[in-house]
């Protein structure tokens, strides 16, 4: 049993070791067969007849192991180019002048500008060279307007502080015959009080009792001359003549008692309540005008006062304009403040005007307006709009190639300097790479590039682990 089965477990080993070799080493089709013909003519000598099948079965699936192998391994190789291109991120980018002179009057007054001449579009200029010249004559005409203005300003403010002087002495002349007029009310208020009202309770008094007086002394009189008249021989009539006079004098004293009397308790009763109250109405009345006075007048002091200061201010603002205007007339010219190229209109964030923009002779410009921008090409970093997908892929720090879309088989090295913190747009965050090394001299701002990270590769590296756990 031995001597029969010994040969057919010898080839069954030697297919397993030929099996293991095929899967390490990767061998080819041809190898593999060449390998196996020699190994059949070594085992014809000894094989048994009966084990002849067995070892067919053992040759077929022999050979057919590295065709499959091979379809595997060039799958795997696809795969890994395919994801070694998708690991490496690419962004659009644009040169920019890291010094940047923005040529503009920066006028707060001669704002209407017209263009005499100016320097074409793309040239290189040199620092301190003149690129702008506007026409002069419209601004010598307003020079002159705000110049007689600021005369004309000048003699009302002289006027004004003239009239303001007057004022000040008029007012002393009413403060002082306000002052007299509560005096006056002040001084009737207490003659009334000390005598007046005394005087005229007095006054009633010393009537009623004269009237009084004299009624009885005319009443004393009738009756003596009744008396005397019964005792003498005087003839009637002219009895009766004395008589009645005497009478009628009687009654008239008489009367001029009822008259007084009725004088005294109108005095006493109306005439004095009423008067003391009209005093203290007019001392109260001459108090509050007085008050009053000095009130208006201590108020359109003060707002005379701030108006001329207001004046004053105006005209200080007025000279200063004027200052102003006469330095920014010094700009009629306008020149570079750096060595580089100069273009039309604004650039900004390395970007040149989405329009052409056109300035010629007698173009109007503004004072504000930035008529153009002398770029430096001796110093250029990339300005990146960078999506907010590939955040978590860019950061600052790394490094990139740069190639300029503009200039055939160049590159560039670049490292991220800064990463914006919030969206310059929606979906869009400012990034500005720095030039590792000195730019080509083709390189020019305002040119667009192409960015690209590479990136670490993970199915790549899942590949490698799995390759070395199957190698142990």
């Amino acid at each position: 049993m031995a001597g029969k089965y010994g040969p057919i477990d010898r080839a069954a080993q030697e297919k397993l070791d030929l099996d293991r070799m095929m899967s390490n080493h990767g061998a080819d089709c041809q190898n593999t067969i060449s390998a196996m013909k020699s190994h059949t003519t070594m085992m014809r000598s000894w094989r048994p007849a009966a084990c002849r099948p067995m070892f067919l079965f053992v040759l077929l699936l022999t050979v057919s192991i590295p065709a499959g192998y091979a379809e595997d391994t060039a799958a795997d190789t696809a795969a890994s180019s395919d994801d070694t291109a998708d690991a490496t991120v690419k962004l659009d980018g644009t040169f920019e002048a890291i010094r940047q002179f923005e040529v503009t009057a920066d006028n707060e007054h001669l704002t209407d500008l017209v263009i005499e001449r100016i320097v074409p579009s793309g040239t290189n200029v040199t620092d301190g060279q003149t690129l702008v010249w506007f026409e002069t004559e419209p601004l010598d005409d307003k020079i002159r307007s705000a110049e007689s203005d600021l005369a004309i300003a000048r003699l009302e403010l002289k006027s004004d502080e003239f009239a303001n002087e007057q004022f000040l002495k008029q007012q002393s002349l009413d403060k002082a015959k306000a002052r007299r007029t509560r005096d006056e009310a002040q001084q009737n208020y207490d003659n009334y009080q000390r005598v007046d009202r005394e005087r005229a309770i007095k006054q009633a008094k010393f009537s009623l009792e004269s009237s009084q007086f004299a009624l009885e002394s005319a009443t004393e009189e009738y009756r003596q001359l009744e008396q005397m008249y019964k005792e003498d021989d005087l003839t009637e009539e002219s009895e009766e003549i004395v008589l009645r006079r005497a009478k009628r004098a009687m009654e008239s004293a008489q009367f001029s008692l009822d008259r007084a009397q009725l004088q005294h308790d109108r005095t006493i009763k109306q005439s004095i309540p009423r008067d003391d109250a009209n005093q203290e109405e007019a001392l109260a009345r001459a108090v509050i005008e007085y008050e009053k006075t000095l009130h208006a007048m201590g108020i359109d002091k003060q707002k005379r006062e701030l108006e001329l200061q207001r004046k004053r201010i105006k005209l200080e603002q007025q000279a200063e304009k004027f200052d102003e205007m006469r330095a920014e007339r010094k700009k009629v010219v306008l020149k570079s403040g750096l060595d580089g190229i100069f273009v039309y209109g604004t650039v900004t964030r390395a970007k040149l005007p989405a329009k052409p923009v056109e300035l010629k002779k007698d173009t109007s410009v503004s004072g504000k307006q930035v008529i153009g921008t002398v770029l430096d090409p001796a110093k250029l970093q990339v300005r990146v709009e960078l999506p907010e997908a590939q955040l978590k892929a860019v950061h600052v720090g790394d490094r990139c190639k740069i190639v300029p879309k503009g200039i055939a088989d160049s590159e560039l090295d670049g490292v991220v300097k800064s990463i914006g913190i919030v969206p310059l747009t929606a979906g869009k965050y400012d990034c500005i790479v720095s030039l590792r090394g000195k730019a080509l001299a083709d390189v020019l701002p305002a040119m667009t590039c192409e960015l690209q990270f590479p990136q670490a590769n993970p199915k790549a590296a899942d590949g490698a682990e799995n390759k070395d756990e199957a190698t142990k």
